[in-house]
This record gives C-alpha cells, sequence and structure tokens, in this order.
C-alpha cells in the first residue's frame, strides 16, 4: 500500500490561493519514492500578514518559479497533483489538519480521495495537556505538526523508524523552513513511524469540503525575482530528496 504525506502553503483562509503544494508518497516499509513540489501565484492581492509564516513573498515565489516551473494557478494545476496520486497508486492521504487543507481541492478531486487527519488521529497519542483556548476533544489539545513530530519522532518517547525512512532521515538532515515540502517531510516522517508500529491509528476515509473559488485577478504582480538564503535552502531541499528517490 501507497501513501501520500499533503501540505499546502496558502494566501489565507478557504477562498484565497495557494501558494505551494507539495506531497511526498510513502510505501510500507517507510521508503521514500516519489515527490511534488510546486509554487504559485495567487489571483488576488498577496497576504503580507502571512509572509512571517511562510516566507513565500512575491520576490521569493518569482525566483522559485524559474527553477520550479508549472501553471501560474493552482486552480489551473491541481489535476497534475490528482494524476502524481493516480500514477504513484495513492491509496490513503495524510494530511495534518484535513479541514483546512482539503478545502482548497475542488469538491471533484476530495470526492476521489481518502484522507486521514494526523493532527486529530494523534492526539491520543501525543497527550499534550489541553491549556485555555487550546483546540481539541476530551483532555487533550490537537497537536500541532512540530509537536507531533516532537513526540513521534524525536522526544524520549520517540518510536523507532523503518530502516528506509532513518536512511533519508540521515540524507535529508533538519528542515527549517515552514513551507510545504519541508512539512511534508515532517509529516513523512511520522507517517513511516505510525506506518510501522501503529497502523491502528490511521483511518482513512472520503472527506468532502466545501470548496470555495479564490477570488479574481488583481492585476500584475510588481515584483522580480530575488534568491537569498530562504529560496536557496528550498531549492537544496528539493535537491537532496530527489536524490534519493529511487
Amino acid at each position: 500500500m501507497n501513501l501520500a504525506v499533503f501540505d499546502l502553503e496558502t494566501n489565507g483562509y478557504a477562498g484565497s490561493s495557494v501558494l505551494s503544494a507539495s506531497s511526498i508518497v510513502l510505501d510500507e516499509a517507510g521508503r521514500m519514492l516519489a515527490f511534488f513540489n510546486r509554487f504559485y501565484l495567487p489571483t488576488e492581492a498577496f497576504n503580507p500578514y502571512l509572509f512571517r509564516i511562510h516566507g513565500l513573498t512575491p520576490q521569493r515565489l518569482l525566483a522559485l518559479r524559474e527553477h520550479i516551473p508549472s501553471a501560474p494557478h493552482f486552480i489551473e494545476d491541481w489535476p497534475d497533483l490528482m494524476e502524481f496520486w493516480e500514477h504513484w497508486d495513492v491509496e490513503g492521504i495524510v494530511v495534518h489538519n484535513v479541514r483546512f487543507d482539503l478545502a482548497f481541492l475542488p469538491e471533484l478531486a476530495q470526492s476521489s480521495l481518502r484522507c486521514w487527519c494526523s493532527m486529530r488521529g494523534l492526539t491520543e497519542l501525543c497527550a499534550l495537556p489541553k491549556r485555555p483556548g487550546s483546540r481539541g476533544g476530551g483532555a487533550y489539545k490537537w497537536p500541532r505538526l512540530q509537536e507531533a513530530a516532537d513526540v513521534v519522532c524525536n522526544g524520549p518517547k520517540a518510536l523507532t523508524p523503518p530502516a528506509a525512512t532513518r536512511q533519508v532521515e540521515s540524507e535529508v538532515g533538519e528542515c527549517r523552513a515552514h513551507v510545504s515540502l519541508a512539512d511534508c517531510f515532517e509529516l513523512y516522517r511520522i507517517s513511516a513511524r505510525i506506518l510501522a508500529h501503529h497502523p491502528e491509528h490511521m483511518h482513512f476515509a472520503p472527506v468532502l469540503l466545501p470548496f470555495r473559488m479564490p477570488r479574481t485577478a488583481a492585476g500584475e504582480i510588481e515584483a522580480t525575482p530575488r534568491h537569498d538564503g530562504f529560496t536557496t535552502g528550498l531549492l537544496e531541499l528539493e535537491a537532496r530528496l530527489r536524490s534519493l528517490l529511487p
């Protein structure tokens, strides 16, 4: 059985544009088989408040698109993502906070997928105490992705990775950027361990969420491509991952 992990960076909540889409395919032995990683322009004005979260400024997006070309907008390119999953016989998609990310896919795409939300699915395993204002059901909060990785992969109660996953982790090293490919790599590390030790936690099921078309174009982007340590690091991460594919 092949699974895929999936993550997006967006220009806001539902109804805004996707700025990057990434997915990594793994098999039952924890081997990384393939990955998808693309960058897009918004059809509405950039939300500058999100730059501090994902770092995808207009200048960086234009620079990344020089090296990783795709259709300008995700709304035109999502069929390529579906073809990628179909080509690799993906039977289930792991998403951290599925109710956010999946809503950026049209309902036609959602209807063909079976998903597992690692955020909700790992709540009991991570057992993080709830604090005032924290989200979650029962006694524990829903873990953020990094919190889940700290428990499952890094902490004193970390699960042993499959040999294939350990080799990939050793070659790739630490991913510092909060972007979709780096987050997918963390989710790959988590999923390989859960699949090996606690597959009973993974319940894949259809999820259908309302899709809102991104708003109309706001005009040309007045920016020039800029390469810096951020973009260089992302391109190096992609190159490292590509070198480890079978």
